[in-house]
């Protein structure tokens, strides 16, 4: 196996070319280097574009079921935990994630069972038949969990007919017409360099660093993916009310069109996020539960996508507040920025930078990072500028952001 990466290292050491700044392999494999020499390990995280975003109804959950049966076939799985190390893969919306950590002293150790891993994708038989099972069980256990059935349903009728309002884990009709074929399927259209982003984080040597960029060369070019963003946003205002026999309270959610990751208002609208359903000291959280004492669980969300996302306002409560809970949520959504205070807004970008800071440390998270904002075309390089970013947010850049609440709005309630 070494033998195959040095040839693999000969063949392709010369294949690149540069675009913006970072190299670009023959089969456009994006290359990102990020040296900590100060660290003892090391991760390699690479993004494929195109998530749940590529299914259909037909095939929902596929990205779901390959990444699961595909990592637990591998002998890199049955390997990688004795040496203290890790490899995980999972789709999201927008991209298939996979991520690898090992010491760096185990690297000839295992790079040889992640070259076979990548290069010859395989689904053992009886993996794919346990892992598919166990995806339809979880299935059915979001349709018996009101707070999952709710986000899921949420998620379809504020997106329609888009792709992104299809759940991850796909449906028992798709789930079970999938094969073992299809799982082939896909690892061959997904395993392709012009869909790649690479990131190599930690401490590794140039040579380590050569026979990870020969792996990757050995991949074929295949097509580009382009995510249709057409009909991600929100076009009217909509109301949808379903019943749920084990809801023991109802479930709100309220949803607004908001930028995508590329958008100047990205890291405002963030800001935005956490001074309204951030925690204890948000503005949902000290009227709703804490003067109106509606609920125990309230909050926000506002998800990083390719396409137009959402800026979701959700609680659990009894049915009988809901429409006093979603006058109350739209006026304080409206009208927050008319008693948004320096000190506040201030506290608010202290306790997220603290956050990301913190959880940005490890190699794996930097490389994740990495490869997102070149995704989203902001830059490998983007996450220093991000932080710097979210240090200057104004109390302007903050009611920009908020226009959003002007648009229409999806309206769900489960119970």
């Amino acid at each position: 196996m070494k033998f195959f990466l040095i040839c693999l290292l000969t063949v392709f050491s010369s294949l690149y070319v540069f675009a913006g700044g970072k190299p670009v392999m023959e089969n456009g494999v994006k290359v990102i280097e990020i040296n900590r020499p100060y660290t003892n390990t090391m991760s390699i995280v690479f993004f494929v574009k195109g998530g749940t975003i590529r299914e259909t109804e037909k095939n929902n959950g596929i990205g779901e079921l390959f990444t699961a049966s595909w990592v637990k076939s591998s002998e890199l799985l049955k390997q990688v935990e004795f040496y203290g190390g890790g490899i995980s893969a999972s789709v999201s919306s927008d991209f298939m994630e996979v991520s690898f950590s090992i010491p760096s002293d185990k690297f000839d150790k295992l790079i040889g069972f992640y070259s076979l891993m990548l290069t010859n994708p395989a689904v053992d038989a009886e993996v794919f038949k346990r892992e598919k099972n166990l995806l339809k069980e979880a299935i059915i256990s979001t349709e018996d969990n009101p707070s999952s059935k709710a986000f899921k349903n949420f998620s379809k009728a504020t997106y329609g007919a888009h792709p992104y309002g299809l759940p991850a884990e796909g449906s028992l009709e798709s789930v079970e017409s999938l094969t073992e074929g299809d799982m082939k399927s896909y690892a061959k259209e997904m395993l392709t360099g012009r869909n790649i982003t690479l990131a190599v984080a930690g401490n590794f040597t140039e040579d380590q660093m050569g026979r990870i960029r020969a792996i990757f060369a050995a991949l074929p070019a295949g097509k580009a993916y382009v995510p249709s963003c057409e009909g991600s946003g929100i076009g009217k205002d909509s109301r949808i009310e379903e019943k749920d026999k084990n809801a023991e309270q109802a479930k709100l959610y309220i949803g607004y069109t908001a930028p995508d990751a590329a958008d100047k208002d990205y890291p405002a609208l963030k800001v935005v996020t956490d001074i309204l359903g951030g925690g204890m000291s948000s503005r949902y959280f000290n009227e709703l539960r804490k003067d109106k004492g509606y609920a125990y669980s309230v909050g926000s969300a506002y998800a990083s996508k390719l396409c137009k996302s959402r800026f979701m306002s959700f609680i659990g409560l009894n049915g009988e507040n809901v429409p006093d809970a979603i006058d109350s949520i739209d006026r304080i959504n409206r009208t927050f920025t008319e008693t948004l205070t320096d000190e506040e807004l201030e506290a608010v970008k202290n306790y997220m930078l603290g956050k990301i800071l913190s959880e940005s440390q490890t190699n794996s998270k930097q490389a994740w990072y990495a490869c997102f904002f070149e995704n989203v075309g902001l830059s490998s390089s983007y996450f220093e500028n991000y932080i710097d970013v979210l240090r200057h947010i104004t109390k302007d850049d903050v009611k920009r952001a908020a226009k959003i609440f002007e648009g229409p709005k999806t309206v769900y309630i489960l119970n």
